[in-house]
């Protein structure tokens, strides 16, 4: 039986106890309602100068800013909340659509689910998504019989919240920024890749942190990349040759819990591995419903990772494990296994973040990251050694 908190959050109870040990569900579930007060990009620093793209964006007329520590991140201040009108005409779409148009995404086809029957080509109309909320207005650009393929379908104006519309820049397609939120990118800093080293991404669509490697290494390192699907593998693919990084990666759709099978000759210097996870931390969310069995299959899951991990790692290696999501099953649990095996937990030195929950000798060296407190996603960062 589910467990409404604040209008938001569908739980059962068991999820609701468990998430309790860690967070305050009734802030967790504002917080999640809402983006990030900073929107973050990374900028691709083997094709230009952070301080180069900065002036480029400041010409075109947008507020964006340095981060204060992480020379390689820009970010943009997340405008609003705003009111959005109910027009009497309506385009439906899915959950991720309409969190993406929350923050002032166009909608395209993919994520479109239907139309009201009067709705033409160049109307106004509202966007409406799951349980009926109202995420943003916009101009229908398509005949709604026409919607096929990948095509932009209306034209978003107005949103709950504002960011500019930065795949639509020049300076996107260039490969110049990847958007990324900012535990992501410490994640890497984490991991320290080196020159010369062998970096085994696991899960690695949509190729965020195996980019972000290729940049730091200078695009040095022997760096691999997997992922299960053709479809994430195709968005990997996509995503480095926008960056210019398709050449120094070795990409290949593989399931990463049978990589020490499958790929015998790998000898990895360092490991990252962001496994599929329950996302309790994502943000905006219209809403959130999962139950506990949720949370003990994704840890079970992300525990075969884990052990492919050590068996490919060298005497020495380092594992970065890192989730977008908040319970201790998903988190803490996955890292006592890892000790369990053979690995050994190294304190992360970072001013971003806090330590872990309480319970676990490592809780002060691992990094936690609580929207209502650190305004960004929620996330989860772990280093260990394999002894």
């Amino acid at each position: 039986m589910s467990v409404c908190v604040s209008g938001r959050l569908y739980y059962d109870e068991k999820l609701v106890s468990s998430l309790s040990r860690v967070v305050d569900l009734g802030r967790l579930a504002d917080s999640i309602g809402r983006p990030s007060s900073r929107y973050y990009i990374r900028v691709n620093t083997m094709v230009i100068e952070p301080g180069v793209l900065y002036d480029l964006l400041r010409s075109r007329g947008l507020r964006v800013f340095f981060d204060e520590l992480l020379g390689e991140a820009l970010w943009f201040p997340v405008e609003g909340p705003f009111r959005v009108r109910d027009v009497g005409k309506y385009v439906f779409v899915d959950k991720a659509t309409a969190e993406s148009v929350m923050v002032g995404a166009n909608v395209y086809a993919p994520g479109v689910t239907g139309f009201s029957d009067d709705v033409r080509r160049g109307d106004i109309v509202s966007i409406v998504g799951p349980r009926g909320v109202i995420v943003g207005e916009g101009e229908v650009v398509v005949d709604p019989r026409e919607v096929g393929g990948r095509g932009l379908v209306v034209e978003v104006y107005r949103s709950c919240y504002k960011l500019p519309k930065l795949r639509e820049l020049k300076e996107y397609h260039s490969g110049y920024f990847y958007e990324q939120s900012l535990p992501a990118i410490i994640t890497t800093h984490v991991l320290d890749p080196k020159p010369s080293e062998v970096i085994v991404d696991m899960c690695a669509a949509p190729g965020g942190k195996t980019s972000h490697i290729v940049e730091y290494t200078r695009g040095k390192a022997i760096v691999y990349a997997f992922d299960h699907s053709a479809r994430k593998v195709r968005r990997l693919k996509e995503t480095l040759k926008r960056l210019g990084h398709l050449d120094k990666v070795r990409v290949y759709r593989a399931d990463s819990r049978y990589l020490d099978k499958d790929f015998p000759f790998i000898r990895a210097d360092k490991v990252l591995l962001d496994p599929p996870c329950t996302s309790i931390g994502v943000r905006p969310k219209i809403y959130d419903e999962k139950k506990y069995w949720d949370v003990i299959n994704s840890s079970r899951y992300q525990k075969q990772f884990i052990k492919t991990a050590y068996r490919i790692l060298k005497p020495g290696g380092v594992l970065v494990y890192s989730t977008c999501t908040l319970t201790i099953e998903e988190n803490e649990e996955n890292i006592a296994f890892a000790e369990s095996i053979g690995f050994k937990v190294v304190e992360i030195q970072h001013v971003y973040g806090s330590r872990g929950s309480s319970g676990y000798w490592f809780s002060d060296m691992v990094l936690r990251y609580i929207p209502y407190i650190h305004d960004t996603t929620g996330y989860f960062i772990a280093k260990l050694i394999k002894v």
